[in-house]
């Protein structure tokens, strides 16, 4: 596959991966009783602080920011960002969806993190397979597909 091609796929999925999270945090508002909790300063028992809010935002912010990294960033390096981010990512959406199903149980802005959690492990595994390719195949003809001895005489 062309890389061009592979990092914009990857960079729509990131993009998709920020669009999940974001609905799964608007979601949240609809839940019965959520609203007045946030508008008594507070979100699932916990008081809302700064760093919550910076916390939320960097939910749909970090995705985003791969998005363009994704597209910026040239072979190998680009694989490597995305199998380790893909991986971060889906490990905490994991870990996310776990909680919040044990304490609240499944509901929709769940089910959404889920999403964004299974994009992003699909990210990591279309890097982990996009690292194992080789890089440029070798042309007929190019010093490239000839043996080392060959090349030297």
């Amino acid at each position: 596959m062309n890389d061009l091609l592979f990092r914009t796929r990857v960079a729509v999925l990131w993009l998709a991966v920020a669009i999940a999270t974001t609905g799964s945090l608007l979601l949240y508002v609809f839940l019965p009783g959520a609203l007045e909790e946030l508008l008594a300063g507070e979100m699932e028992g916990e008081m809302l602080t700064d760093a919550t809010g910076y916390f939320l935002a960097a939910m749909g912010i970090i995705p985003g920011a791969l998005a363009v990294v994704t597209l910026l960033v040239n072979g190998r390096s680009s694989r490597y960002v995305n199998l380790i981010a893909g991986l971060a990512f889906g490990l905490f959406a994991v870990f996310g969806v776990v909680t919040h199903t044990v304490d609240d149980g499944f509901n929709a802005h769940v089910l959404l993190f889920a999403v964004a959690g299974a994009l992003a492990f699909l990210i990591a595994g279309l890097s982990w397979f996009g690292l194992r390719q080789p890089t440029s195949p070798a042309v007929e003809g190019s010093e490239q597909s000839r043996s080392r001895e060959e090349a030297t005489v």
